[in-house]
């Protein structure tokens, strides 16, 4: 019935018994268990339905200022500047964020004009605005290809168009050699 077992020192250890039922302290650590493994998943749950809802917001205005900066990067450096005085975000934007701000600026550096703009809402985190850059296309004095003597192919061909050059530049990590 009992059998008793003998550790490597020789003395006597404890004796074992069959347990036919729950006790009490079982019950109560599996209650307490259960109790804080809901807890955990239901504060989860709730922490990643704003995760996704802060995702959502993000993608709106990243979308907002693609649109709005692909519009802008196709006009004249005037046309541009006046653009940019009189930004206003989408009703889709207003609708889906809170209190948006949309600001852009030019400024010219290597590359040419650059156009920056901010999107700025009131977040549940406040931080940095959303911001992203390009730069205005110039566009020379167009010429039409199709009035050159030379018969064009059926199949389309890529040309190559030589570009005046400026002194020998050497760019790395951002920074200007001479």
């Amino acid at each position: 019935m009992f059998k008793k077992t003998k550790f490597r020192f020789g003395k006597i250890a404890r004796v074992r018994s069959r347990r036919t039922g729950i006790l009490t302290t079982d019950l109560l650590i599996a209650a307490v268990t259960l109790l804080s493994v809901i807890t955990f998943f239901t504060t989860c749950s709730f922490q990643i339905r704003l995760v996704w809802k802060d995702i959502r917001h993000q993608r709106i205005a990243m979308e907002e200022l693609n649109n709005q900066l692909e519009s802008i990067t196709l006009l004249s450096e005037t046309e541009a500047s006046k653009a940019l005085n009189s930004l206003v975000p989408s009703t889709a934007c207003e609708n889906s964020l809170q209190d948006p701000k949309l600001t852009g600026a030019l400024s010219k550096d290597l590359l040419g004009t650059r156009v920056t703009l901010q999107l700025d809402w009131n977040q549940r985190h406040h931080g940095k605005p959303l911001e992203i850059s390009g730069w205005i296309q110039n566009t020379g004095p167009e010429v039409d290809l199709q009035s050159q003597s030379t018969p064009t192919p059926s199949i389309s061909t890529v040309q190559l168009v030589r570009m005046p050059q400026q002194p020998s530049q050497t760019v790395s990590f951002g920074k200007v050699k001479r």
